[in-house]
């Protein structure tokens, strides 16, 4: 997959009130890392299934995607929906370095019902350490058939990860 103009002009989900949340979260998880660089990934804690990572253009993306369409996915009655949102802005309080964005503390505002496993930078994804992004990496190895290791993503490899990212 290569990266196309909407890229550089898709609005956040908050911004499309007309667009279906699963389909929000689809355009969100297809959008190029290298041009959306603030990302997170995040699970069902009971079934263990994994959310495509979502990327987004700027920390106030992110955050409005949690609070608008994230929630909206998991289809939380309004006094549900109003409780896990206040509990996640306080998690969030004015912190807009999405690497002090804790996950554990922003699963827990989700009340059991979503897990955060990841939240930072495309550049962190690919090179820092972490159970997550060293899963992810070799991975993306493992089912490109390009060795087993968790190293840092080479300039070679990046188209590849950015595709393999997109479809996994």
């Amino acid at each position: 997959m290569t990266f196309t103009d909407m890229d550089m002009t898709d609005p956040p989900a908050t911004a499309r009130p007309d667009l279906d949340p699963a389909d929000a979260h689809r355009a969100a998880a297809l959008r190029d890392p290298r041009r959306h660089p603030i990302g997170y990934l995040a699970g069902d804690p009971g079934t263990g299934a994994l959310a495509p990572t979502v990327w987004f253009a700027t920390v106030e993306d992110l955050i409005a995607f949690l609070l608008d369409t994230e929630i909206a996915l998991l289809r939380f009655d309004e006094c549900d929906t109003t409780r896990i949102a206040g509990a996640l802005r306080h998690e969030i309080g004015a912190t807009r370095d999405p690497r002090r964005l804790d996950p554990g503390r922003l699963s827990a505002a989700f009340e059991g019902w979503c897990q955060i496993l990841w939240v930072g930078t495309f550049a962190d994804l690919c090179t820092r350490g972490g159970d997550v992004p060293k899963h992810l990496r070799l991975a993306f190895r493992s089912d490109t058939r390009l060795g087993e290791h968790a190293g840092p993503i080479a300039d070679d490899e990046m188209d590849d990860f950015v595709e393999w990212l997109q479809n996994a």
